[in-house]
């Protein structure tokens, strides 16, 4: 049986032994490991209460300037990530909590994030998008919203480096636009220049949405760019994107 948390009582020892099953099977990396667990919350104000995220790892770490060698744990990172773009009007997952602690010699962390209701992965989308025969309308406000969205992230030159579609949640509004969401911000940094965010993430996204065609392809750079003509430098980023793209599907 699964146990409820508390929304406004969170604390580490609550979430880290709390019962509750894998939603994800949990990543093994080196000495470390890593998981999500799909909760619910009770909620005082709200008999019905709500779901979250609950992400709980061990020796999962990140190397960083100021810890190099040991580095931090991940989660820490994409906490710290999670509040800086919602300070920014980026739209990613709500954070509820974040606690680290040493245990037995280990650097356990948690996070906790509310679930995002009415939202499914990109990957979801574009599957119904081969199915069935989209409007070019319903399709070109799927992809300006992902587009602007991303280009925003870019703009504060943060990379998120795993822009997978499985990382991008889109809901349809009543009304036919839509809303997207950046989820699993745990490997994004900053970065000098934007362009550096553009190269790296659009060229990941271009080679997993194999589902989109070249005109879907050309309006997103447009929507992304914000110009209804592709300039020199947006033409050329383009070009590298595409060669990029062609060299890492050989591998």
């Amino acid at each position: 049986m699964q146990e409820d948390a508390h929304a406004g009582t969170p604390d580490f020892d609550t979430l880290w032994y709390l019962q509750a099953g894998w939603f994800e099977a949990p990543n093994i990396h080196r000495q470390g490991w890593s998981g999500v667990s799909r909760i619910p919350i009770a909620d005082s104000s709200n008999a019905a209460g709500f779901h979250a995220f609950l992400k709980r790892q061990q020796n999962f770490m990140r190397r960083t300037w100021r810890h190099p060698v040991i580095g931090v744990p991940t989660f820490r990172c994409e906490y710290a990530m999670l509040l800086h773009l919602q300070q920014h009007g980026i739209p990613v997952p709500v954070p509820l909590f974040f606690s680290e602690k040493k245990l037995d010699g280990n650097t356990n962390a948690v996070l906790l994030t509310v679930e995002l209701q009415g939202y499914v992965s990109l990957d979801a989308v574009l599957a119904w998008l081969s199915a069935e025969e989209w409007p070019l309308s319903r399709q070109r406000k799927l992809i300006k919203s992902i587009a602007r969205t991303v280009a925003t992230l870019h703009a504060h030159k943060v990379q998120h480096r795993a822009l997978y579609p499985k990382h991008i949640f889109i809901r349809e509004q009543p009304q036919g636009e839509f809303d997207s969401v950046l989820i699993d911000l745990e490997k994004a940094r900053f970065k000098w220049f934007s362009w550096q965010c553009t190269l790296h993430d659009l060229t990941t996204l271009n080679r997993d949405t194999p589902q989109l065609g070249l005109r879907q392809r050309l309006y997103f750079l447009h929507q992304y760019y914000q110009v209804g003509k592709l300039g020199q430098f947006s033409r050329w980023m383009a070009q590298r994107i595409t060669s990029r793209t062609l060299r890492k599907q050989k591998h």
